[in-house]
């Protein structure tokens, strides 16, 4: 289990000017299912630091799951169960492009969705692999309850965040599985910050490794 201690969903905050930055949320979804896929959009070997083409997200039945939710680090012991997970994470050239994510639980009664920023870009994972990281806009909750977890100080949409996909080894089709963790900051981003967003550089998720 992982526990941030920083997220760029924050820094975004800080930088748009933000005083009350602090509270974020933190989902922490494992065994995700993902495969590469080519510029054309056929399946594919994962190109690694370079590579052209889209990286799907899929929720596998009994294998996916979602491991907590956590608030400013503090667990907020989530009862339910994920009942889906799925998006897309756009790369030219080892950069992310943008795509989009969607978190379902409970049956479909709350979800969690946002798009992803055109910043960011792969790496290669210590012990083996890849990870993506970059930055997330327009993120709204279903509701003010997202299972038994409160999210109203969330409620409105337009919310920045960031994300971290890690444990990300494909195979030589380009599948596989990966660990995603998702932040969710509490303030909206302006017009301008959403502007510049592309722009940000520098910003880097702390986390614990397992």
């Amino acid at each position: 289990m992982k526990r941030a201690l920083l997220s760029a969903a924050i820094a975004t905050a800080l930088v748009a000017g933000s005083a009350n930055a602090a509270q974020t949320l933190q989902m922490d979804v494992n065994a995700i299912g993902i495969q590469a896929l080519n510029g054309a959009g056929a399946p594919s070997a994962f190109g690694g630091l370079t590579h052209t083409g889209t990286v799907s997200l899929n929720y596998v039945l009994s294998t996916t799951y979602l491991a907590g939710v956590f608030v400013d680090g503090v667990n907020q012991n989530f009862s339910g169960s994920l009942s889906n997970f799925n998006g897309s994470i756009n790369l030219s050239n080892g950069q992310v492009m943008g795509g989009s994510l969607l978190v379902t639980v409970n049956g479909g009664g709350d979800t969690y969705s946002c798009q992803i920023a055109a910043t960011g870009h792969v790496e290669a994972y210590v012990g083996g692999g890849f990870k993506i990281e970059g930055l997330t806009f327009n993120g709204v909750f279903s509701d003010n309850q997202f299972g038994n977890v409160n999210v109203q100080p969330w409620a409105g949409g337009g919310l920045p965040g960031s994300f971290l996909q890690f444990n990300f080894n494909p195979n030589a089709s380009g599948g596989g599985f990966a660990d995603m963790d998702l932040f969710v900051n509490v303030v909206p981003l302006p017009p301008a910050a959403l502007t510049g967003i592309a722009g940000l550089a520098g910003l880097a998720i702390l986390h614990r490794r397992r």
